[in-house]
């Protein structure tokens, strides 16, 4: 890059000074070039290199920076003919290594260690680094803080009663998870701020003072019902005149009463008199119907009259743009009614999130461990109490320079101005590259310096590095085509004009004009109903488009690319294992999150956590097992079946071990001397590990049961065998860092492991050594800063994660709190019902608002994660996605009628969550893109892999062959078998019963029980003859049985984490069914299940849920005395941490709730059953039962089965 010659914007960034200066560095521009060449011309022009204070994001772009500093110093001070100039260069490479280059991390607990008595801490403190004690300290923190409100203890700001009702409003029943998740998400967005305590009393309930009624709701509330009203008005206007509404008839006269109410509806818009707007909007008639027409054109005209007027009015069951907000409207009616109640619940949030963030505080305190946020703050306190240090570090540092900007947190930017003496700071980043809001990073911090520094009359300077010297024109002007269409300020929170645009930096390499051959490639796996995969969900990546990019990628490396020029991109690393497994089947090598191991993930270790958790119990049996199987000890199956059989089915495991020691089992002779003289070994060195568990260090433990077994030497041999080491190291090294933290206890640690499995996190990862060449998979956000000359961005297809617009509480740093509100409707004029109660969970104004404000935020750091994507290709780029196709749709059609709205795509696609995919194809059709499209087939796949796949080796299949016949001809238990199979069945009366049975006849047989059993009572009313139903040779009617057969396969399908209309909608669509049947299903009442607490279960907890989860297991039959199968499914179940929660969809119809008891019992034997299936497969004694009931009136009702 040094050879390259400088631009003038280059030039600029390097020695411009004397004011503020803010660069706008785009994807491949060259930026760290940039600021390693200013701080070279810094210590040239004579600034000692200690008095730059240089920030960067990751200690990783900080130690990057070091080895380019000394580099471009060194060859400065060769290139100087200045010996004076020569000195300081030297000067600088002996400096280097102290010169203030890290994370704004490391700078402030320097300044708090060297200032800690301004603090009154202790100088030894040490950061809580790891995520699992600063949890266990806080765990205990918030459990004491409860205990103490809950007891109702004198002194305390909030009463028993009202503590009560704040844990209700968050919280299921008497758990308080819920309530610990909101405490714990305030906490975690007030420790973002400059001073947590004075946000938590300032800002937390701004929200609650500034709306309070739907008068005070910003104009965004209002916004865009007026932009839908005008296009509906128009859309009216022009079907009046082009012949899509008849001359005469109900349509146009509808229309033209629309028309006529036009004035009025606009006014109460303007005005905000929301409920006559309500009123007069519901009063009129919109439903315009327009018929068909032979006329191609004219028939076109209406198809796009009737797809608009349903995206903008809809109807009741189907409402549209203007319908919901309607809808808004009526909830802020109501919500004005509890405001009070809503307010009075924040206030005691507050006060008691004020009282656990001072107490966790002070717990830290005395631990004299701190976590960094911590720190940070600790800092900012010494710089502002203390005039004297400050100035003296203003007077210290000539220059700040921050890398990365966009990605800075209120903190650090607190921390900056500090430290500025208001004409030095030196900015680099890319707002179009802020992905980190996740971590509260802030981008609207670089985007208002960005727009104020544009200004002409501004003392500071706005410089953009727009050219991009990185990849072919092909890849940046189709990034260009992408987000000039998809960007604005509305939504994208910039334009994207001309100024922001990528320019071709590199033309050396490079030609100007494109070549179709680097077009970016769009692969759409079209993924039939009828395949196998259809069930996965949409965050999974299905084999076929896996194997899509698989075959593309051998191609590439055929033609002579290397395997580490190419790259994976994928949204998360939850489909890794997946993706190299594939590639691995093409030969091709691969690299997984740039060679760093989970290593809680990785086989070796998972063995020896069994064994740590056998250890602790042997009465586990699943680890008992484990752990006999694995390598250590070499149980097969036959030696654990023979195990097995020594007791009765309910005995533990280790029972049956001792039994088997004492031959004092149920079968005796099946313990053979092989067998004995194994388990005795066995026995003998567990014995001795569990008598160890006290006396010394697990780290100890660990590396005694690695080298006694030889364990660590085995998987030193095994393929990759200096990673599986590593892993098994850093085991014993966790539990190392465990014990000296204080904690102590194998119990303990095992709790400790099984909480992070169970949160799908992991303790560290190990580095290891990369293949010289190998394809890199990697997550968008890890790709960040890096460059591959082919990319390949994978399941595209996937939808956006927005289940941070359905928690409980949302919140926004200047309207603080938005929380939703369990309020009883039962009071409600038009809420009828016979039940005692009607909780309803609210949005009130402020979570409204903070919801949108979120809503659009994600949205736009999604656009921008697409960005940073795209900007990782040099050459060229793929995207590789799924679409589904049924019987009538190509799925494709959704985007026909995607169109621009000036030059942004509507709104309509750019406010969906259903991922890039979604982006990308309403703009290639909207703007006919340079891509190429490629649609490829599960059998086009099969038939191009049959060129990849080498021939099986024909003499290793008939050595394996001879092998196993080696092996059964001299089995001495082939006798013992056919014993088995000739044994004669003594009960002749059980041969009646079937050895497999379904839920439905178990349940109908515990029917049949009770009138064998029970007297026979005489009917004590009639019974009705049935009406005969004589066919009249029409159209085929939908049964009740149709139609609770689609439901259950919808509710299958549907994405729980996504329940919205237009989501379930679509779902409802790509299903295929046959349009009267389609029609039959209430969407808008089945969304009734998730305004519901167990709806919002669900919805939380999709991770964690199993779907048409099928089942076998043996019973026993009370009459026969003989065991059969029992096999069915049932529809779902979530499974926890300390329980099941089994739910089972029903769509017998009823109008009372009188009729609910009666459906429970009709039920409960087969819940029963499922309910005991669950517990024999999971090793549970808590299965909680849950009935959905679909048949209802107008809702969904869910009910808890007891035992």
């Amino acid at each position: 890059m040094s050879e390259v010659k400088l631009t003038p914007e280059q030039n600029e960034a390097i020695h411009s000074s004397g004011k503020n200066i803010l660069v706008s560095a785009s994807a491949g521009s060259g930026k760290t070039f940039v600021m390693a060449q200013r701080i070279v011309e810094k210590v040239k022009q004579g600034i000692e290199i200690d008095r730059l204070f240089i920030s960067t994001f990751t200690k990783k772009a900080a130690s990057e920076l070091r080895m380019r500093l000394e580099r471009d110093l060194k060859k400065a001070r060769q290139e100087s003919s200045d010996e004076n100039q020569a000195c300081r260069l030297t000067l600088a490479l002996q400096n280097l290594s102290n010169a203030d280059i890290g994370t704004m991390d490391s700078f402030t607990q320097k300044l708090t260690k060297t200032n800690f008595n301004r603090v009154n801490i202790d100088p030894n403190f040490r950061i809580l680094a790891d995520q699992t004690e600063s949890d266990l300290i806080r765990q205990e923190v918030f459990e004491q803080l409860v205990e103490s409100y809950l007891s109702g203890d004198d002194g305390l700001n909030i009463s028993k009663e009202k503590f009560e009702e704040l844990i209700k409003n968050f919280s299921k029943d008497r758990n308080i998870a819920g309530f610990q998740k909101v405490v714990y998400t305030i906490y975690r967005f007030a420790s973002a701020t400059e001073n947590p305590i004075k946000w938590l009393e300032n800002q937390f309930l701004k929200g609650f003072e500034t709306y309070k009624s739907l008068i005070d709701l910003s104009a965004d509330f209002s916004a865009d019902i007026k932009e839908n009203l005008l296009i509906f008005f128009e859309l009216l206007e022009t079907s009046l005149t082009n012949g899509v509404v008849a001359k005469k008839g109900a349509g146009r006269d509808k229309a033209n009463l629309i028309l006529d109410n036009k004035n009025e509806l606009l006014e109460a818009i303007t005005t905000k008199d929301f409920a006559t707007f309500t009123e007069l909007f519901l009063s009129i008639d919109t439903d315009i119907r327009v018929g068909s027409s032979k006329d191609e054109i004219l028939s076109a005209l209406k198809k796009d009259f009737s797809v608009q007027k349903q995206d903008l009015v809809g109807s009741k069951s189907k409402p549209g743009e203007i319908r919901k907000f309607v809808d808004k409207i009526k909830h802020g009616q109501l919500i004005e009614k509890y405001q009070n109640q809503a307010f009075e619940i924040a206030e005691n949030l507050q006060k008691f999130v004020i009282e656990f963030y001072q107490s966790y505080l002070e717990r830290k305190k005395n631990e004299n461990a701190f976590e960094y946020s911590d720190i940070a703050h600790f800092a900012i306190e010494i710089l502002e109490e203390n005039p004297d240090i400050r100035e003296t570090l203003r007077e210290h540092y000539d220059e700040i320079m921050i890398d990365e900007y966009q990605d800075t947190s209120h903190t650090q930017e607190r921390m900056l101005e500090l430290l500025s003496n208001g004409h030095n700071l030196f900015m680099v980043g890319d707002i179009k590259q802020s992905i980190y809001g996740f971590r509260l990073a802030d981008p609207g911090l670089f985007l208002e310096k960005y727009k104020d520094y544009a200004k002409t009359e501004n003392p500071n300077q706005l410089i953009r590095l727009k050219e991009n010297f990185r990849s072919r024109g092909e890849v940046l002007t189709f990034t260009n085509d992408i987000f000039k269409h998809l960007m604005d300020e509305k939504l994208g929170e910039m334009t994207y004009g001309k100024e922001e645009a990528l320019v071709q930096g590199n033309i050396t390499d490079y030609p100007v004009e494109s070549e179709k051959d680097f077009y970016p490639e769009l692969l759409l796996y079209k993924e039939n109903t009828s395949d196998e995969e259809t069930d996965e969900s949409e965050v999974r990546i299905s084999d076929g488009e896996i194997k899509g990019a698989a075959q593309e990628i051998k191609k590439l490396i055929e033609a002579g690319v290397e395997p580490k020029d190419i790259a994976i991109l994928v949204r998360s690393k939850s489909n890794n294992n997946k993706i190299e497994d594939i590639l691995l089947s093409y030969d091709i090598p691969v690299v997984l999150d740039e060679g760093r191991v989970d290593f809680l993930k990785s086989m070796e270790v998972l063995i020896m956590l069994d064994v740590l958790r056998a250890i602790d119990n042997p009465l586990y049996d699943l680890s008992l097992v484990a752990m006999l199987r694995s390598p250590l000890f070499g149980f097969n199956e036959d030696e654990l079946t023979r195990i097995s059989t020594q007791g009765s089915h309910d005995l533990r495991f280790w029972d049956k071990i001792l039994l088997s020691l004492n031959k004092e089992g149920q079968n005796p002779e099946l313990i053979n001397p092989s067998l004995e003289n194994k388990l005795k070994a066995f026995y003998k060195k567990f014995t001795e590990w569990r008598k160890l568990v006290n006396q010394v260090a697990i780290h100890d433990l660990l590396w005694k049961i690695y080298t006694e077994t030889y364990y660590f030497d085995y998987v030193g041999a095994l393929k990759n065998g200096e990673i599986r080491q590593a892993n098994l190291q850093a085991l014993a090294v966790r539990a190392e860092s465990y014990e000296s933290s204080g904690y102590k206890g194998l119990f303990k640690f095992v709790r400790l492991i099984n909480k992070f499995m169970e949160q799908n996190n992991d303790l560290a990862s190990v580095n290891i050594k990369l293949p010289q060449s190998a394809v890199r998979v990697m997550t968008f956000h890890k790709s960040k800063g890096l460059e591959f000359d082919y990319v390949f961005l994978m399941n595209l297809q996937s939808r956006f994660n927005d289940r941070d617009l359905k928690e409980n509480v949302i919140l926004s740093r200047e309207n603080g709190l938005g929380m939703k509100l369990i309020a009883d409707l039962k009071d409600e004029a038009d809420v009828i019902t016979d039940f005692p109660y009607a909780l309803v969970k609210m949005e009130t104004f402020p979570y409204m608002v903070n919801k949108d404000l979120k809503q659009r935020a994600a949205l736009s750091e999604e656009m921008r994660v697409l960005y940073v994507a795209f900007t990782r290709a040099k050459k060229k780029l793929y995207l590789v996605g799924k679409i589904k196709e049924t019987d009538k749709k190509s799925g494709l059609d959704l985007y026909d009628n995607a169109s621009l709205e000036g030059k942004i795509l509507e709104d309509k696609f750019r406010n969906s969550s259903r991922g890039f995919q979604h982006w990308i194809l309403a703009l290639q059709n909207a703007t006919k893109l340079p891509i190429k499209l490629n649609v490829y087939t599960k059998e086009e796949l099969e038939a191009e892999k049959l060129e990849f796949t080498s021939q099986p080796d024909f003499k290793k299949l008939v050595e394996e062959s001879e092998k196993f016949d080696n092996i059964m001809a001299h089995s001495d238990e082939i006798q013992k078998a056919q014993k088995i199979m000739n044994y004669e069945y003594p009960h002749q009366a059980a041969t009646e019963l079937s050895s497999i049975q379904t839920p439905s006849q178990v349940k109908k047989r515990s029917y049949e029980k009770q009138l064998q059993v029970g007297e026979i009572q005489p009917k004590s009313e009639f019974t009705r003859v049935k009406k005969l139903d004589f066919s009249d040779f029409g159209p085929k009617k939908v049964t009740a049985a149709e139609i609770g057969s689609a439901t259950h396969s919808f509710m299958q399908y549907a994405d729980f984490s996504q329940a919205d209309l237009f989501s379930f909608q679509a779902t409802l669509d790509e299903m295929g069914f046959d349009e009267k049947i389609k029609n039959q299903i209430d969407i808008a009442k089945i969304l009734t299940l998730f305004d519901t607490d167990f709806g919002q279960f669900l919805s939380e907890n999709v991770d964690k849920t199993v779907k048409e989860a099928p089942f076998s297991m043996l019973r026993t039959d009370e009459f026969a005395k003989e065991q059969y199968i029992v096999r069915g499914i049932c529809d779902g179940f979530v499974k926890l941490t300390d329980k099941i929660v089994l739910f089972d969809y029903k769509t017998d119809r009823f109008t009372s709730s009188s009729a609910i008891s009666e459906i429970k019992e009709r039920y409960r034997d087969q819940m029963n059953l499922y309910s005991e299936a669950l517990k024999k497969a999971y090793d549970v004694n808590q299965v909680d039962k849950y009935l959905i009931l679909l048949g209802g009136p107008q809702q969904v009702f869910v009910e808890k089965l007891d035992d």
